[in-house]
């Protein structure tokens, strides 16, 4: 058993919460249960974690279609042997051959907002699918797509957190008349138990299990893409969406407690993770008070994210090396910045606020692990739907900016900046962990934190990813409404400014190994409808 099983903190019985998954054959986590449900019986029918993570997928199309698509990107990190031999899935799509920062800038534009044709950069989800299951899959591809074809022909039912999601973009959906005519019930949104159809995008579905790659980026469905984004003065072309594709990298790595962290790569923020969790190893946390804990997690944060903005890019723009940002000297710099009496002030971020998309992980029986995300950036994305596909785009482009010379200024042919970010954890060069949690630019921190909790202070899985979260945003904390009033006070004496938002921040899955006893541990905290299920 690893050191980090074997401190951790068993459930208080007293206290509200629920139970980590167990199981010895194989495990997975969504953000909904119906999509777990599917994934496990993709696993009881021979299918391996990939075949599963698939089929998931393809339903929270139709089950969580606010916060996933076939119009959006993915990514997704594998170990096809649950080794430490671990690969990431870039499944992020380019901006547009004509897509120029330069053209915004002259009409005095200088925030590319969820609805402009330019924050809607060419799909990779539906690329990075193929090439996933042309090389890992087991199941005949069109298999795959039969429950979401099913669902989104017949329905599926609203749960609880989709349907608080989907009362609060009430406004958005009624801005275009296709996302109008599919997303709102008679001028509403849908509600607890309703029954959410998208006939238009099964028969997408068909297409793309029959036909693959083309069936998506080429025939009748790009056609109905370009026709609609064109309507909006899009200059998408067929050949931008020819062009789509997705590409395996090298994860990055970095330590934390003597515990191995792979994060995705730029254009990913996965780096920010890492950043943070360097910080914080400068820090003996047995020694000092949960204020001074949370203090300096919130200036790590702030450090990392202002990094980010600075740097972070298109890796073929990227101006400062991986490697600079975790050298241990430029680690002790940053350390060295933080005040235990004072929160420091940073000019504020140009980045996006969006807290929206879904994660997903699986171990199959073999040992096969795959940590997967897919994403549409914003809440219903750009909000513009293609009528006769029923695929809703999303506006990942939005993360781009128009400063001129900038690493992330938008130009053709380019990867934004993501926030979305697949993550696996080891520890004496064996998998240990596959993990993800949600929340769009909160997600680096995320990661920071829940396995901080872990490694540090001994919560498990499922309590990690339940316990009450703060996020340094732009200056300002946000704090779920369960945090500790008292460190929240010290907070405010060292300068912290407060605040309570109505959402709760982010949610995450996770699965834990170990090998020793032959359980695998499943969690999917309480901010969403997930499941956790193993058999």
């Amino acid at each position: 058993m690893s050191k980090l099983l074997s401190k951790f903190n068993k459930r208080d019985f007293s206290s509200f919460g629920k139970s980590n998954a167990l199981s010895s054959n194989a495990m997975l986590a969504s953000s909904h249960p119906i999509a777990s449900s599917v994934g496990l019986e993709i696993l009881k029918s021979g299918g391996n974690a990939v075949d599963a993570a698939l089929a998931m997928n393809a339903v929270l199309c139709v089950a969580e279609p606010h916060m996933t698509g076939v119009g959006g990107d993915c990514f997704a990190m594998l170990s096809v042997d649950g080794s430490t031999n671990i690969k990431v899935l870039n499944g992020s799509g380019k901006s547009c051959e004509k897509a120029s920062a330069g053209i915004l800038r002259k009409n005095n534009i200088s925030v590319i907002k969820s609805d402009m044709p330019d924050a809607i950069t060419i799909p990779g989800a539906v690329a990075s699918w193929c090439l996933l299951h042309k090389e890992h899959g087991h199941m005949p591809w069109k298999e795959l797509f039969d429950p979401a074809i099913y669902y989104a022909k017949e329905g599926v039912k609203v749960h609880e957190r989709v349907a608080f999601d989907w009362s609060n973009n009430l406004k958005k959906l009624s801005l275009d008349t296709d996302t109008a005519n599919l997303f709102l019930k008679n001028g509403r949104a849908y509600e607890f138990m309703d029954n959410f159809k998208n006939e238009n995008l099964s028969k997408t579905f068909n297409t793309i299990a029959e036909e693959g790659f083309d069936g998506f980026y080429h025939g009748w469905v790009a056609s109905d893409l370009i026709a609609k984004l064109n309507s909006i003065d899009g200059k998408h072309t067929l050949k931008d969406f020819s062009n789509a594709s997705a590409e395996w990298v090298k994860p990055l790595e970095g330590n934390y407690r003597n515990i191995k962290i792979h994060e995705a790569p730029p254009n990913g923020q996965g780096l920010v993770a890492l950043i943070i969790l360097a910080i914080l190893e400068k820090f003996n946390f047995n020694q000092i008070s949960k204020a001074d804990y949370t203090h300096i997690f919130c200036e790590a944060t702030k450090i990392g994210y202002f990094l980010r903005d600075l740097y972070l890019a298109d890796t073929k723009y990227n101006r400062l090396s991986v490697d600079h940002f975790l050298n241990s000297k430029i680690i002790d710099q940053y350390a060295s910045k933080i005040d235990m009496n004072k929160a420091k002030t940073y000019d504020k971020s140009d980045f996006p606020d969006h807290p929206d998309t879904i994660y997903l992980t699986v171990r199959d029986n073999r040992g096969m692990t795959i940590s997967f995300i897919n994403s549409l950036f914003d809440a219903f994305g750009s909000g513009i739907t293609s009528p006769k596909s029923g695929v809703l785009f999303h506006c990942r482009g939005r993360a781009f900016n128009t400063i001129e010379g900038h690493p992330n200024e938008l130009n053709p042919n380019k990867r934004p900046v993501h926030t979305i970010i697949p993550a696996m954890i080891s520890n004496s060069d064996k998998l240990i962990g596959s993990f993800g949690v949600m929340g769009g630019q909160y997600q680096a921190a995320g990661h920071a934190y829940v396995l901080s909790q872990m490694i540090d202070f001994g919560l498990n899985p499922q309590f990690a990813l339940n316990y009450p979260r703060i996020f340094p945003n732009n200056n300002i904390l946000d704090i779920e409404k369960g945090f500790d009033k008292e460190v929240v006070n010290e907070l405010k004496l060292r300068g912290h400014a407060i605040n309570y938002p109505s959402l709760p921040i982010g949610g995450g899955q996770m699965i834990l190994m170990d090998e020793e006893r032959d359980i695998l541990i499943g969690a999917s905290d309480w901010r969403k409808d997930g499941l956790a299920i193993g058999y």
